[in-house]
Parts: structure tokens; C-alpha cells; sequence
């Protein structure tokens, strides 16, 4: 099964789709399941989660939290993981509610947690093909994740519709969120899709430079 685990809705301030929307289109291109991981929001995942099964979709409750060092996935959670604290305090908040915690597009400027807190902290898994990193980012990330024997997962953290899909997780045998977290923390999974092109690369470093423009310098 392929399962986009890194799409944001409008209910990230930064992206433009809806979860129902995002749902119609990731069956359309030939998801089996996906994830809303929303930057410190809930409500798009808890949308999904619920209505999924109507479109045959396996949905996997998600958020992306602002860690003080970077961005850190946590897939299995219902409740909002407060934004701010430390990469150590964010991962136990998310093992205390249960769920998983995974590096999100490691070294990518200026989100990403940086390859030292990689080897560091203890992440469940590492995301290692970021449809929004490039190829060499996501090397980087893959060849942390080999070195520490841990899990990969794949996302296209796709902030528009058109990039839903981009990149995903493969996984076996699975049917319900629980199914997905055990494959993720027994390393049953792998990746699929590819890292965003130069033409891609030229587009994120232009809205980067808005946002700082802005003025805007706290982290999604």
C-alpha cells in the first residue's frame, strides 16, 4: 500500500487544499492511504480520520510540530503537542500520547531539525524522501537513518493539491492507523517517489525568502 504521511490543508496557514479535497485527489492519483500532518494544527487530521473510509482511504492522525530546533512529525495522536519546546520534550510529549515520532525533512534550511539532533535524539523513525527536500537532503537524511538502524518513512509534504502523491510510504498488509504505527516501529516500511526538482528547489527558496521579508521569522 502507498500512504502519503505529509500533506498539509488549509489548515496550515502556508498551504491552499482542503482535507476534502485532499482526500477526493489522493485516491484519484493512486494513494492507498495518506496523512494530514498539519503545522501545529489538528482539525484537518481529526477530519479525515473520520471520513476516510468513504472514499476507501486509510487515514493516519498526524501533526507536524514546531520543536524549538525544527519541525517533528508525530503520527497516532489526537491532541495538539504544544509548539516551542525542545526536540527531547516534543518526542516525549509524543510518546506519552501514544504515538510516533519521526524527524521531518532533516537539514532542509530553515525547518528542519539539522543532522546533529538526528543522531541524537530519539526519534522512532527518520523521513528520509521529502517531496518539498532536495535529493541531496533527503541523501543526507537516508544515510543518518541507515546509520542509526532506524525507520523510513516518505511524504510529499505537499502544500498544494497537485503535489499530493509526490512521494509516500509503502507499506504491507495494513488496514487501520494501529497497523501503520506498528509497520512504522518495526521497520515494515519503505519509500516511493522523488525529491523535488531544480525548477521546484528555485520556487521553495523564493517563498523562503518572502516569508523573511515578512518578517515572519518564527517557524511554521
Amino acid at each position: 500500500m502507498k500512504l502519503d504521511l505529509h500533506i498539509h490543508s488549509t489548515y496550515s496557514r502556508d498551504a491552499k487544499a482542503t482535507p476534502k479535497d485532499i482526500l477526493r485527489f489522493s485516491k484519484k492519483v493512486g494513494m492507498d492511504g495518506l496523512a494530514i500532518a498539519d503545522h501545529n494544527a489538528v482539525e484537518g487530521s481529526r477530519e479525515i480520520f473520520s471520513t476516510s473510509a468513504s472514499e476507501g482511504l486509510l487515514a493516519v492522525r498526524a501533526v507536524e510540530i514546531s520543536a524549538a530546533e525544527g519541525h517533528v512529525l508525530a503520527y497516532g495522536v489526537k491532541e495538539l503537542v504544544p509548539r516551542g519546546l525542545s526536540v527531547v520534550e516534543t518526542i516525549e510529549k509524543i510518546h506519552a500520547m501514544g504515538g510516533v515520532a519521526v524527524a521531518a525533512h532533516p537539514k532542509r534550511f530553515p525547518s528542519g531539525v539539522g543532522l546533529d539532533v538526528v543522531r541524537e535524539a530519539k526519534f522512532d523513525a527518520i523521513e528520509v524522501l521529502n517531496g518539498g527536500s532536495s535529493r541531496r537532503s533527503n541523501s543526507s537524511a537516508k544515510k543518518i537513518a541507515e546509520l542509526r538502524n532506524l525507520p523510513v518513512t516518505g511524504g510529499s509534504d505537499a502544500h498544494e493539491l497537485e503535489q499530493v502523491g509526490k512521494c509516500y510510504t509503502v507499506i504491507e498488509e495494513v488496514s487501520t492507523e494501529a497497523d501503520v504505527i506498528e509497520a512504522i516501529l518495526k521497520s515494515r516500511t519503505s519509500i516511493g517517489g522523488r525529491s523535488r526538482s531544480t525548477s521546484e528547489g528555485v520556487r521553495y527558496s523564493i517563498e523562503t525568502f518572502i516569508e523573511w521579508l515578512k518578517g515572519d521569522l518564527r517557524r511554521l
